[in-house]
């Protein structure tokens, strides 16, 4: 039989738990933002392999690559920029991310400026933590404004 005394606390629980709000099913970091004002950012289209030309804006073109083959540590990405008449140009800004896709979010550099080399070279240093796919996002600018992004992919 049912005793009012002993199912009473069991009830009460069962209340409380009830009233309560769901838990969010991801945590606050994986909420999307559905406002009209969120932006989604462009994609970045796949670079081809190192030391390829990659059009550009207005006839110029840049040509990319590392100073060794990428491998855990720090490896360094050279961007050399031309013009239309193959001349060197250092008037863009370019910046870079590196991550690995498959674990977004977890080993992300975030975006950051190449330094100028005074031979004129666009360097990054990109630090490989771990063995696996890599990628590394690219975006030139000139005046303030996005003329070119682009993305490359590898394994270390």
């Amino acid at each position: 039989m049912f005793s009012l005394k002993k199912t009473y606390p069991l009830l009460l629980l069962l209340s409380l738990i009830l009233s309560l709000p769901p838990a969010p099913l991801y945590g606050a970091a994986h909420r999307i933002d559905k406002s009209p004002s969120a932006e989604k950012p462009a994609a970045h289209a796949p670079l081809p392999g190192p030391g390829k030309k990659v059009p550009l804006a207005d006839g110029y073109y840049f040509i990319y690559g590392f100073d060794k083959k990428p491998k855990l540590g720090t490896v360094i990405m050279k961007v050399e920029v031309f013009t239309k008449d193959g001349k060197k140009d250092t008037s863009l800004e370019v910046k870079g991310d590196a991550g690995m896709p498959s674990m977004r979010g977890a080993h992300e550099t975030g975006e950051r400026p190449f330094q100028l080399s005074k031979k004129g070279d666009y360097l990054l240093p990109v630090n490989i933590v771990m063995p696996g796919d890599w990628e590394i996002r690219l975006t030139f600018f000139r005046g303030g404004k996005v003329v070119f992004r682009g993305r490359y992919n590898f394994d270390v």
